[in-house]
């Protein structure tokens, strides 16, 4: 488990303009990765588990953008916490990587930004899972550094991990942007004054909406240009 560290906020800027992008932080699931039926395949074999039915459709959106802790929290009947807590530590998430996929032109983006030598780091409110969707897909070598909800006291939508990357990379907030598919990366990005780009999701407030990974690569290098 990451040492967790609680940052101090970092100086606040008067701009938001991302014109001295230095920096790129990325969610993980829904921009890198789509995850969704892994996860609803995870939770669902939990509460198969506690003889509980299946997930509803407003449930699976909760989980995948919150802690293991707080999904089960949200799905499991107080009485059979502990229950669940010890299945899903039984339950390995290999079983449900094979669900996993790369989001379209991620590499390629990713190999285009480190050409340019620009930073990117991930800030996820995953956990233990996060190792093996960084070496099922070989993608260590593009992030550093990697925010996971056991790095922080406070995971999103708390500002604590994004000040955690900036002071890693002594960076203020209007030196990066922050690339998200929910309402939680929206509000972190908001709670720490960091431009906030959309991921395929129209109906987030942001500064900017993406619809794939070359715009994602394209857009950042336009930012980089004198």
């Amino acid at each position: 488990m990451a040492e967790k560290r609680n940052q101090t906020k970092p100086q606040p800027c008067e701009s938001s303009a991302t014109d001295s992008l230095r920096g790129v932080i990325f969610d993980c699931d829904g921009v890198l990765i789509d995850s969704r039926e892994a996860n609803v395949r995870f939770y669902n074999l939990i509460l198969e588990a506690l003889g509980l039915p299946e997930m509803a459709p407003e449930d699976e959106d909760y989980v995948h953008s919150r802690t293991v802790m707080e999904s089960l929290r949200h799905i499991v009947p107080h009485s059979e916490l502990e229950r669940a807590f010890q299945e899903a530590g039984r339950i390995s998430y290999k079983a449900v990587l094979p669900w996993i996929r790369l989001q379209d032109g991620l590499i390629q983006a990713l190999e285009r930004l480190r050409s340019k030598g620009v930073p990117c780091a991930i800030n996820t409110n995953r956990t233990g899972t996060m190792g093996l969707v960084l070496d099922q897909f070989g993608l260590r070598p593009y992030f550093s550094p990697v925010v996971t909800a056991n790095t922080v006291q406070h995971p999103k939508p708390h500002p604590e991990s994004l000040y955690w990357i900036l002071s890693a990379w002594e960076l203020t907030p209007e030196n990066v942007v922050f690339i998200g598919d929910t309402d939680v990366d929206c509000r972190t990005a908001a709670a720490a004054g960091v431009p906030f780009w959309a991921f395929q999701n129209g109906d987030l407030a942001a500064k900017r909406h993406i619809g794939d990974h070359r715009e994602v690569a394209d857009a950042i290098e336009k930012r980089l240009e004198p």
